[in-house]
């Protein structure tokens, strides 16, 4: 099966990475944040920064005990402002501030509470200081910290304005975001997909000023691969007790087999030439004013949507066992 786009990525020269996430609001979130740090770990990207769309100081913080957890409690994490869903969600605070018999915290995190900086202040400095069109930007929450990026003046880190940093500083945006299957009248409700409706109008100015090319992860992708409760109950034994674990008790009632709308998204962002997916030919994304989305060819166009069949489907819910549930070292 041969793919009409790729972009090339090599052992020698690792995928540089920013993540957008809201983490809390589902818990693929936590799990693609995972497979990126052992992604990292074989030498297979970089992960420059996170930046966190939901607006809940507990969300970043999340993110900071997985990074911590993970060895990597360095990576600089950023908090959205304005933003949306403020609320906390079903196990951000809870995983954050659990503790140990001897009182100490069982999931650490390398900052402390609140001591997050802005996420556009963090997107320009990261970007300021990347090389040219050397950047992926995945982008598995809402658009908020990056339609907010697009609005940014120059300033004291850089002299290029927010689309001008894009523009030079991206290679190009994979998002888990639309719902691109056929509407029917009876559906097309259905087709709201969240990441977009959450904040629709930054959702609407992104997807369409985006200057650089954005492959989309629709709904309909990670809806179909599922990551099987049998995993998270017996493949991270390795380790006494597991942030994501815990967060998967918390988020439903286990066992629960769940969709891996992000996870699709990372890996396709890092290994974007092992031909797990189906890459659409060029075209154009439209968001409507209801939220949904529209996929139309066009040769001009810098948009392509990912599809997989049934043998892609299997292919990916095992590499994406094998790289969530990896053991550090």
């Amino acid at each position: 099966m041969k793919q009409d786009v790729t972009f090339t990525s090599s052992s020698h020269k690792p995928a540089q990475l920013i993540l957008d996430t809201d983490m809390g609001n589902d818990i693929d979130d936590a799990l693609a944040l995972v497979m990126i740090h052992n992604l990292q770990a074989r030498g297979e990207c970089q992960l420059l920064g996170v930046t966190v769309s939901k607006d809940n100081l507990y969300a970043p913080a999340m993110v900071d005990a997985i990074n911590t957890f993970y060895g990597n409690g360095e990576v600089p994490i950023g908090m959205v402002q304005n933003g949306a869903t403020p609320v906390v969600g079903q196990f951000n605070r809870v995983i954050v501030e659990r503790k140990t018999p001897d009182g100490h915290a069982q999931f650490p995190t390398t900052h402390p509470l609140g001591g997050y900086m802005p996420a556009v202040i963090l997107l320009r400095r990261l970007l300021a200081h990347a090389h040219d069109h050397s950047v992926t930007l995945v982008l598995i929450g809402f658009c908020t910290n990056l339609y907010q990026l697009l609005r940014t003046p120059p300033d004291n880190i850089s002299s290029l304005n927010g689309k001008e940093l894009l523009e030079q500083k991206l290679s190009h945006v994979v998002m888990m975001a639309g719902n691109f299957t056929d509407i029917t009248c009876n559906t097309p409700n259905t087709h709201r997909e969240y990441n977009i409706i959450e904040d629709l109008p930054a959702s609407t100015h992104f997807i369409h000023e985006c200057p650089v090319p954005i492959f989309f992860s629709g709904w309909e992708v990670g809806a179909s691969i599922t990551y099987p409760a049998h995993s998270i109950l017996n493949d991270y034994k390795w380790t006494d007790c597991h942030p994501v674990v815990e967060a998967y008790k918390l988020y439903k009632t286990m066992p629960y087999d769940r969709p891996t709308y992000d996870l699709t998204a990372v890996l396709y962002a890092v290994r974007p030439d092992r031909e797990y997916f189906h890459v659409s030919q060029p075209g154009k994304v439209h968001v409507d004013d209801q939220g949904i989305t529209h996929f139309s060819h066009d040769p001009q166009g810098n948009r392509h949507l990912l599809s997989v069949d049934d043998a892609q489907r299997k292919i990916i819910q095992d590499v994406q066992i094998e790289l969530a549930s990896q053991p550090t070292t």
